[in-house]
């Protein structure tokens, strides 16, 4: 049996900590290492928990969730930082954006959802709600970047597929490729796009589109 993956959660809100954590207990490939109100609790505890992954409203007292996102990055750990959000927080999810989260998800996020974003976030995908990405897109329409041009010919199909929500097992299926080389190909990608966090690149990845409409 292949061993749980590790995750924190840091929720201000009693009710919706626990839901989460609810599900997280309750899933075949995560086990709750951390249940936290606040960033201080969480960050006394990182090195004791050793999350894989940190859920971390984007919205807290004291040290805020992006102040948080610092912090962890600066460690130099193998922890992934997933911002929980609501739709409204747009300066917020720009600033997450500039320190390197690792993926945006929604409160409201249904349960099996949840477990999907971060499963796919665990082997190199991105855990974004495509209301998110959208929101990202139009952070992003304002900074025009070439370098999507940088890409190879591969490198693009394998982006037309993510970007229309393709898993990284569909993608594979499709190209007739291993999902290893989907991943290889996805750090090229960032690499090339010179990006620091996976939602950086989608939001790029999406503004310079040469998919749309094909």
């Amino acid at each position: 049996m292949l061993e749980k993956i590790k995750v924190s959660i840091v929720e201000d809100e009693p009710e919706i900590r626990e839901g989460i954590e609810d599900v997280i207990q309750k899933s075949q490939f995560f086990i709750c290492v951390g249940s936290y109100s606040n960033a201080e609790s969480l960050l006394d505890n990182i090195d004791k928990v050793e999350p894989e992954i940190i859920l971390m409203d984007i919205g807290l007292k004291g040290i805020s969730g992006i102040e948080a996102l610092k912090l962890i990055k600066k460690m130099n750990i193998q922890t992934a930082v997933v911002m929980l959000t609501v739709f409204e927080d747009d300066e917020k999810i720009f600033n997450s954006i500039i320190e390197g989260a690792d993926g945006y998800i929604l409160k409201k996020t249904p349960p099996q959802k949840l477990v999907e974003l971060l499963y796919e976030l665990h082997y190199g995908g991105i855990a974004i709600n495509p209301q998110i990405a959208r929101k990202v897109l139009e952070m992003f329409r304002a900074k025009p970047d070439k370098k999507i041009d940088d890409l190879s010919d591969r490198e693009r199909e394998v982006l037309n597929l993510i970007i229309k929500g393709y898993t990284h097992k569909q993608v594979a299926e499709k190209l007739f490729i291993s999902p290893e080389t989907v991943r290889g190909h996805l750090k090229n990608i960032y690499r090339k796009l010179q990006v620091h966090s996976k939602t950086e690149a989608v939001a790029k990845i999406l503004h310079s589109n040469p998919f749309q409409n094909k």
